[in-house]
């Protein structure tokens, strides 16, 4: 088993042009990673989405429609979640003791 000393020791004796097609893919998936989390976290804010989703695909006949009706969701989703302000409303709860 290999430690991460030795790991980057290999890396820092390879060639110039190998580290940095090394430094790229790692980014890239480190990037894909956190779009994929950020991706994630959108789509559990608006549940709302969900049920228009699935009343768009009920009421389609082919799966290329029920594709166009569920992207054509997404974007307006993502529209709404960047552009549209969200109210926030709070209530009040009065605890009383019991009998």
């Amino acid at each position: 088993m290999t430690t991460l000393q030795t790991h980057l020791a290999t890396l820092r004796a390879k060639p110039e042009h190998i580290k940095r097609h090394i430094a790229l893919w790692s980014s890239a998936g480190i990037s894909l990673v956190i779009f994929l989390f950020w991706l994630g976290a959108m789509t559990g804010v608006t549940s709302q989405a969900s049920s228009t989703v699935a009343q768009a695909v009920e009421s389609t006949g082919s799966p290329a429609s029920s594709l166009v009706a569920s992207v054509g969701s997404f974007f307006g989703d993502i529209k709404d979640l960047l552009f549209t302000p969200k109210k926030v409303t709070y209530s009040t709860v009065e605890v009383r003791p019991g009998n």
